[in-house]
């Protein structure tokens, strides 16, 4: 399994040559929006729910 950190520090260098920076800004920038939306819509909030319910509600009982 490879891992994100090595992929980015690996593929940044190559972008920024071969893209404007500004580019390559936008390209990471619209990947964090992504992932806030997949975060917001699909990862459920626990905040006061206690250990049980989270376990019945992703079925690990």
């Amino acid at each position: 399994m490879t891992s994100t950190a090595a992929l980015l520090t690996t593929f940044f260098p190559k972008m920024v040559t071969a893209f404007p920076p500004g580019y390559v800004f936008s390209f990471f920038a619209g990947m964090l929006v992504l992932q806030l939306v997949w975060v917001k819509t699909m990862v459920p909030e626990t905040k006061g729910v206690p250990l049980e319910e989270i376990q019945r509600q992703l079925g690990i009982e």
